[in-house]
């Protein structure tokens, strides 16, 4: 059993309490948070404690795990203390918003013998895990063209989404996502080229990017926080093989919490079958197998470190062709 000391308890930081809460091989100890907590769906059933000072809350013996749910601006600062004061580390994605912060990181975490664990969450998505497991076998092995979107507007709980330095924009926020699991379908990218919008502060809000991997195979990403009120939150992720297509499609209210429709189908030349939608959740599984890694001491194999730095790098390159119109190459 292992002891998590919760930072931020804002819309991601309630969805990790509430996975945490359906799981046997943990407990969250404390939550550290300015605000007062007066959300009875949280008060009813936490019954740890709540903190208000992170040093208070690092010096606490019987915390094993620091989970990191702030904003993505805090997240070195807060990481470096963690692996200073020896906790094992969760922390949200996007990691940070540089290649220097990000090796900062790593070498904090590597000096004082702590592991952290970065919550790319599609890699844990019931769905996206059999998209991942189509794409070993025969019926989706040759993949040639991904197709993927996620749209929705700027999240209302806080107003730093809006703000580049902060968030880094719709970029690290959403687009994130897709890039991440593309790049552990496909492997590495050849070549990127992007075209997007910025909001009144600079930041992305609506990106374009074509990526371009071995053997020509292409990926069209589409995010955007710039969708008009009302229109729901959506999703898709299409990938089309020589042996047939897979597409996953989900359309939800202002965010993923309240899905109002999902389609997940197969297609090839001679039939087309409904995949079934599974009755599980990203969160509790990511957790749950992060939480594992450390009980058992074994590698993390689904979103190992350097997976992270490579998507970080992906992003800093479709930023670079935002900014240039230019395509870059990652050779």
């Amino acid at each position: 059993m292992k002891n998590i000391g919760l930072v931020g308890l804002g819309f991601i930081g309630s969805m990790h309490l509430k996975a945490y809460h359906s799981l046997e091989n943990c407990r969250v100890a404390a939550i550290c948070t300015r605000s007062e907590v007066e959300d009875k769906e949280i008060t009813d059933f936490f019954n740890g404690t709540f903190i208000s000072d992170y040093d208070e809350l690092l010096r606490r013996k019987d915390i094993d795990i620091i989970d990191i749910c702030l904003p993505t601006f805090l997240h070195e600062e807060y990481i470096v203390k963690a692996a200073r004061a020896g906790k094992h580390i969760i922390c949200e994605k996007p990691l940070t918003l540089s290649l220097e912060s990000a090796k900062r990181i790593f070498k904090e975490v590597q000096d004082h013998g702590v592991r952290l664990f970065v919550g790319h969450l599609l890699r844990f998505w019931p769905e996206y895990q059999t998209i991942k497991s189509y794409s070993e076998s025969d019926q989706l092995k040759d993949i040639e063209i991904v197709h993927a979107q996620r749209l929705g507007q700027t999240p209302e709980w806080s107003d730093w989404f809006q703000h580049p330095e902060k968030s880094g924009g719709a970029l690290f926020d959403l687009h994130i996502h897709d890039i991440d699991f593309i790049s552990y379908l496909l492997g590495e990218a050849e070549s990127v080229y992007a075209a997007g919008t910025k909001n009144k502060y600079g930041a992305w809000d609506h990106i374009m990017s074509t990526l371009t991997f071995k053997n020509n195979r292409k990926a069209f990403v589409e995010a955007s926080h710039r969708m008009p009120n009302g229109y729901p939150f959506t999703m898709l992720f299409r990938a089309q093989a020589a042996q047939g297509t897979l597409e996953y499609r989900v359309a939800a209210g202002e965010n993923i919490e309240q899905i109002n429709h999902q389609q997940f189908v197969y297609y090839n030349d001679k039939t087309k079958s409904s995949i079934d939608i599974v009755d599980g959740d990203a969160f509790q599984n990511e957790l749950s197998y992060f939480v594992q890694c450390l009980e058992t001491n074994q590698e993390n194999h689904v979103i190992p470190l350097e997976d992270v730095f490579y998507t970080l790098k992906l992003l800093k390159a479709i930023e670079a062709s935002l900014k240039t119109g230019q395509k870059i190459s990652l050779y």
